[in-house]
């Protein structure tokens, strides 16, 4: 791996683990074991690196939210429930892997103008995507006739997809990354429960279970 490229990795790993605000250039050169001078070779310091850093977050976050935006049928399935599922953590996955976006928000958007803009389109996003998925959950149950409910059913899905990890790092919980993951998955699909009628419990027990297999088949 390229210096270049060890930098963000490494840059990533700290902010993570640290937060931005506590992690320095001089930390991150010192993590590497390389100079100052090399590293400030690659980028002007620690705001450069931030700025390569949130680049990629957007570019993988905001392609993953947009596939069932722009691919009509995306999440059509026989199981739409595992198609959601699969779908969300893999926006779930790509959110945590630069975790600390999500954690600080508020303060890195007022600091960075891009990260400002950027962060507003991904909620954008999130909600357009929520808006699609909760169509597709819900297919022609009543709530379509009610507008106004359809909007919070939706937007509840998109705000909890936001703010989930700044959730689970207030709750302290200790949950391994997969757990968090699932956690949030299932928190995001349960906002469509209450209007399945009859197919709620359904609904609930099939989440558990996907749930389960999936925690199980996580990697030791």
């Amino acid at each position: 791996m390229k210096t270049a490229e060890r930098i963000l990795v490494v840059a990533t790993e700290l902010f993570n683990e640290r937060g931005e605000r506590n992690v320095t250039a001089s930390d991150i050169a010192l993590e590497l074991d390389i100079s100052p001078g090399n590293l400030y070779y690659h980028y002007k310091g620690k705001d450069s690196i931030l700025s390569a850093i949130f680049a990629r977050f957007y570019w993988d976050v905001a392609s993953a939210l947009a596939t069932p935006i722009i691919e009509t049928g995306f999440l059509d399935a026989d199981d739409v429930v595992e198609r959601s599922w699969l779908f969300l953590t893999v926006v779930m996955e790509s959110m945590f892997a630069t975790r600390f976006f999500y954690l600080n928000q508020n303060d890195l958007m007022y600091r960075y103008p891009d990260i400002d803009r950027g962060m507003r389109r991904l909620m954008s996003l999130k909600r357009q995507m929520a808006r699609q998925l909760a169509s597709t959950l819900l297919g022609s149950v009543d709530i379509h006739a009610h507008p106004q409910r359809f909007d919070q059913v939706s937007d509840s899905m998109a705000m909890t997809l936001m703010f989930w990890l700044s959730f689970e790092q207030l709750m302290e919980a200790s949950q391994k990354p997969q757990q968090v993951i699932h956690r949030a998955v299932l928190q995001v699909l349960s906002h469509c429960a209450p209007y399945l009628g009859d197919k709620q419990a359904d609904f609930y027990a099939e989440c558990e279970l996907i749930n389960a297999r999936l925690l199980d088949d996580r990697p030791s």
